[in-house]
């Protein structure tokens, strides 16, 4: 069983993503939470990750993107819709939430149940209560603490599409020297700014995420940011930084190999935003917190355009009649 912090950002999302697809419950035991998917456990040790007060980097800080796929890293960038439903918390949760009752303006408390919350991927829990911490953060022990918490806090409001207020806690984040810790900053950071629609700041920081970065680094940071970049409309200036690193000689199609498949993907999730979805897969809570589809609303137009000119049939029809009558 590995510790909360040796989890990438990527396995994370992706325990997630398949236990929601198998539609998979959550097995517990008082210091563990275990999400069984696709045939095999992935575990997350929560009593490790209390006593550590640890909380895993966003997309793992870039740690382990040498060793992933380009496909994962992309995956890893995609908020899932769905939460994953639980019943209860874990015990240990539990634990820390009766302290925090006990003392509901300690600090130290609010932060350990928020990092709980966190490894259930629970991040409107997370959230509600780590807001309470926001402008106390000041009153952690060290600037380690400090960044670590503000950093949560605006990973998980991100997660849970409050992205104006995800913004605003980032303004109180001072940027890391650690190189992990930056590239978590750097990621977060120009996610963000995509999705509150600021292309030029989303571009800035992505430009200062790859500056000094070999092609084999900055195209992996490319593709964790790849389809953020597209939709607010930044894509195509990233991309040349990014060929501008590609490599000559024997390397230079194995390079423009894989700009193409980060290319595809960005492509193909762009087509997927503009595909209607069938009246029989509609999500609600989508369309209450997103607003109806583009093509609901040209069905409903159509619909009573259709009324309108049956209507005028109706009324030509009898103006007909009434001049044979005459």
């Amino acid at each position: 069983m590995s510790e909360l912090r040796n989890r990438t950002g990527a396995q994370i999302i992706a325990a997630e993503l398949e236990a929601k697809q198998n539609n998979v419950v959550a097995e517990r035991d008082p210091d563990l939470y275990t999400v069984t998917s696709a045939g095999r456990g992935e575990c997350v040790d929560i009593r490790a990750a209390q006593q550590k007060n640890k909380p895993v980097l966003y997309m793992g800080g870039a740690a382990n993107f040498k060793g992933e796929e380009m496909e994962d890293i992309i995956r890893s960038s995609v908020l899932p819709r769905h939460k994953v439903p639980f019943k209860s918390i874990s015990n240990v949760a539990k634990e820390v939430k009766d302290k925090l009752e006990d003392d509901p303006y300690n600090i130290e408390h609010i932060r350990d149940l928020g990092y709980l919350y966190c490894a259930e991927f629970q991040w409107d829990k997370a959230a509600n209560v780590m807001m309470r911490g926001w402008k106390r953060a000041s009153e952690l022990k060290t600037a380690d603490e400090r960044f670590e918490f503000l950093m949560k806090l605006a990973e998980v409001s991100f997660r849970d599409f409050h992205f104006k207020q995800a913004h605003a806690i980032m303004m109180d984040v001072d940027e890391p020297e650690d190189y992990n810790e930056k590239k978590a900053y750097q990621l977060l950071s120009c996610h963000i700014f995509a999705e509150n629609g600021d292309a030029p700041k989303s571009l800035a920081i992505f430009s200062k995420a790859i500056e000094g970065e070999e092609f084999e680094s900055a195209i992996k940071i490319w593709a964790a940011c790849a389809l953020r970049l597209k939709k607010v409309g930044a894509y195509e200036a990233a991309k040349n930084a990014v060929m501008n690193k590609a490599r000559s000689g024997q390397n230079y199609h194995m390079d423009q190999s894989r700009i193409q498949c980060v290319e595809s993907w960005a492509i193909m999730s762009n087509d997927g935003e503009k595909k209607a979805t069938p009246w029989y897969q509609i999500d609600l809570d989508a369309i209450q917190r997103d607003g109806p589809p583009t093509w609901m609303k040209g069905s409903a137009v159509g619909f009573v355009v259709f009324l309108f000119t049956m209507w005028l049939w109706w009324l030509e029809s009898r103006s007909l009649q009434s001049l044979k009558l005459t």
